[in-house]
């Protein structure tokens, strides 16, 4: 058994513990010295460091030692299909709702906020190929896992589970969407192509942010995350969620999250056994006929393809005017907000309009090209991040981007190129240097992601 008594009388312990509070956000452990001690006292142990005041050097000098701390703090037990009752809700209301409300634009994001090993975000790719398959052929898909924890990420991304992992899950499903390996089961990569996964800290990292490709999103889930943190924290992140949303975008929240009174920005709707947020504006919203329906019938196993609706008329956005006084200064803020907010087609048309004036300007070029991504035109954004490079061989943002894009169309060898560009373009900066378009990332940050990349494509860094 694990002696925890000295590293709670250690004078240093209430400093690690704010330390760990401050980097994950989880005031759950405020209160919880004893859990918080065994932990620390295990990677303590496996790091050979005596005392709190030498562990709190270890931490802020060995990015890698707070990772494998934080791997142990955060829970990773989930399970696909949890709590049936908010999918029946995606399902029969909300996803026919977006899907009504995009048919123009052809267009769907959604972001799994704190999705551990991936369960929940792969259980909405399921449902959308198995409910929505037809409707969808052609559209420009696109759901985000984000979570604090890179082991986590990395198993993720594997998309293999355990038999346990599925206890709620329809047997049907299970068969006809993984695949057995072994003892596990593998996900299909119909259902994995859908599914993409980041590392996001929801109280450190700024959202929205086109730069992060956190933004412009129809639906937020963000369940068994929150209770964690403190009343303080929470009521900044859910201002913050209303706004990366979409105008008529949803917010799923977790059963046992904090007070409706949070929520008074947006329009809350009840489900038979679950309650969702829409954020609301004079036309996003879901008829009053459809806000209490009758209990939801079980998933239908196999289901049927919802047949293709005819796309509704879509009013062509007017440009954005790009005042002529200040030509001479882009104004770049502007076309960032829009591009943060979603407003994929207004962001569109104030680029043309800003590159009809500064086709010079890499970091218009820049922005284009990741908004370019957001509306599904991958061809213009690799063109497009590849003429900002072109025009500025310094910009690290669109090499990093570059590498991000080849990653996802596993060109490892392109991604490690563009990757180790980023490193060799960092090498002399200050760790506290801002990067150039990277809003508040600094150098030292930089480092970090781009080494965590090329960790998990067994690349050198060198």
């Amino acid at each position: 058994m694990i002696e925890i008594s000295p590293l709670l009388s250690d004078p240093y312990f209430s400093r690690l513990k704010s330390l760990v509070i401050e980097v994950t956000g989880m005031a759950f452990y405020a209160d919880k010295d004893n859990d918080l001690a065994l932990i620390v006292s295990d990677r303590m142990s496996q790091c050979g460091v005596k005392g709190c005041a030498l562990y709190l050097e270890r931490l802020q000098a060995d990015k890698g030692e707070m990772e494998a701390l934080v791997a142990e703090l955060t829970i990773g037990e989930t399970y696909f299909f949890r709590h049936m009752e908010q999918f029946q809700a995606l399902r029969q209301v909300v996803l026919p709702d977006i899907l009504e409300r995009n048919a123009g634009t052809r267009r769907l994001r959604i972001w799994s906020a704190g999705c551990a090993t991936g369960p929940e975000p792969y259980t909405l790719a399921i449902m959308l190929k198995r409910e929505f398959g037809a409707r969808i052929e052609g559209w420009h898909v696109s759901i985000l896992g984000t979570d604090i924890n890179q082991k986590f990420l990395t198993r993720a991304r594997e998309g293999r589970y355990d038999h346990w992992a599925f206890r709620a899950t329809p047997e049907q499903i299970l068969r006809e969407c993984f695949e057995p390996v072994g003892k596990q089961w593998q996900i299909k990569p119909e259902y994995k192509s859908l599914v993409s996964f980041q590392y996001h800290n929801l109280t450190q990292n700024r959202f929205p942010s086109i730069v992060d490709n956190i933004a412009g999103f129809d639906i937020i889930i963000c369940r068994n995350v929150v209770i964690y943190f403190s009343p303080e924290t929470v009521a900044d992140l859910v201002p913050r969620f209303h706004d990366t949303l979409v105008e008529g975008g949803w917010l799923v929240m977790g059963h046992a999250e904090p007070s409706m009174d949070l929520f008074r920005q947006f329009r809350t709707v009840t489900f038979p056994g679950a309650v969702l947020f829409q954020r609301q504006d004079a036309s996003a919203f879901v008829e009053p006929a459809r806000l209490a329906p009758a209990p939801l019938p079980p998933m239908p196993l196999p289901a049927r393809p919802t047949p293709v609706r005819r796309p509704l008329p879509v009013t062509k956005p007017q440009p954005v005017a790009v005042p002529a006084a200040t030509l001479d200064n882009p104004p770049l803020d502007h076309l960032r907000t829009l591009a943060d907010q979603g407003r994929w087609d207004e962001a569109l048309a104030a680029c043309d309009q800003l590159l009809r004036h500064e086709v010079l300007d890499w970091r218009v070029h820049y922005l284009h090209a990741l908004i370019q991504e957001q509306v599904g035109d991958a061809e213009a954004c690799e063109a497009g991040l590849r003429r900002a490079i072109y025009l500025e061989r310094r910009a690290v943002m669109a090499h990093y981007h570059l590498g991000l894009f080849l990653l996802r169309k596993d060109d490892a060898d392109g991604a490690r190129r563009s990757f180790r560009n980023v490193l060799t373009l960092l090498v002399d900066q200050p760790e506290d240097s801002v990067v150039d378009e990277g809003e508040t990332l600094t150098a030292g940050q930089m480092r970090e992601t781009v080494a965590m990349h090329m960790k998990l494509l067994g690349g050198s860094q060198a």
